[in-house]
């Protein structure tokens, strides 16, 4: 069996693991299979031997790329891996046990902490250019520590789990799309406390939103009103929280990623902090803790 055909095999078996993928990693980890086939795919497992796996590795890495070739090492023992234990193949077993054994360098984690400072530069770029709902989705990230799709949500296709009543087609594509897993109105109860599930669907977490300057401040913008007036009869009833400015629909992760970039680079922020630092709490709390609630106001 070659390589290419063992991992069109992973993505096609309903059993394989790949299938209880969420859509965007699967949409992720596809371009990285993509590649493996593309520069490797003819090659038959019997041939492949440890010497051909470390040469693989030191050409995906290259000068600087730990990340990618670890990613791409990953994905190959996902697939031995879904070979030897549901084909029942000798030869990916022999490669998984390889691979094992193997060591290959990791990509350093990341430690950059959004700051406050960072935050509200921000929000206030996003409101000089017209997006208030990039501001509040800002806000949300940073106050409640989440990152961008548990915010904005994203957009699948219809043959994906999960019920949704905002559905659309686009200009340039054939198939319609649904939204799901955004942050909605009806999250927010009467005291202004946000309930949201957690991605197991069973923990619910519950957040006073009132307890949150930015994002109090941030509503109150929204619906022009006064933070400290502001109450769940201000705020829309229904519907995804987020929209994008344009079109008034929820943002795409492309769209949301090129404007958060932009607003960032407007405010000034070094280029090394990225949108999925907002989830990296300890300096950030320490932060929050010893901040007065008006030094959050821009």
């Amino acid at each position: 069996m070659r390589l290419s055909r063992l991992i069109q095999q992973y993505k096609d078996d309903s059993a394989s693991p790949y299938a209880d993928l969420s859509f965007a990693v699967r949409t992720r980890r596809a371009r990285l299979l993509t590649r493996i086939v593309r520069e490797h795919g003819n090659v038959a497992l019997p041939t492949i031997r440890v010497r051909a796996l470390v040469s693989w590795h030191r050409e995906w890495q290259g000068d600087d790329k730990v990340a990618i070739a670890h990613a791409l090492i990953s994905r190959l023992r996902d697939v031995f891996r879904f070979g030897a234990i549901f084909l029942e193949d000798a030869e990916c077993a022999r490669l998984l046990a390889a691979l094992r054994e193997m060591r290959f360098e990791k990509p350093k984690p990341r430690l950059t902490t959004m700051l406050a400072d960072h935050a509200i530069a921000i929000r206030k770029s996003a409101h000089e250019r017209g997006w208030p709902y990039l501001a509040l989705a800002q806000s949300l990230q940073f106050d409640l520590r989440l990152n961008a799709k548990q915010v904005i949500g994203e957009w699948v296709p219809m043959s994906e789990p999960g019920d949704s009543d905002v559905v659309m087609q686009h200009p340039r594509e054939k198939q319609k799309k649904k939204w799901i897993r955004g942050l909605r109105w009806e999250d927010i109860d009467q005291d202004l406390v946000l309930h949201r599930t957690g991605s197991s669907g069973q923990r619910q977490r519950e957040v006073n939103l009132k307890s949150m300057p930015m994002v109090l401040q941030e509503l109150a913008t929204l619906v022009r009103v006064s933070p400290a007036a502001i109450t769940r009869a201000d705020l829309p009833k229904t519907g995804p929280v987020i929209l994008c400015e344009i079109n008034a629909w929820p943002y795409t992760s492309a769209e949301y990623r090129r404007k958060w970039r932009k607003v960032a680079n407007q405010a000034g922020l070094p280029k090394h902090i990225q949108n999925s630092d907002n989830s990296r709490t300890d300096e950030k709390n320490a932060l929050r803790r010893n901040t007065p609630r008006h030094a959050f106001d821009f």
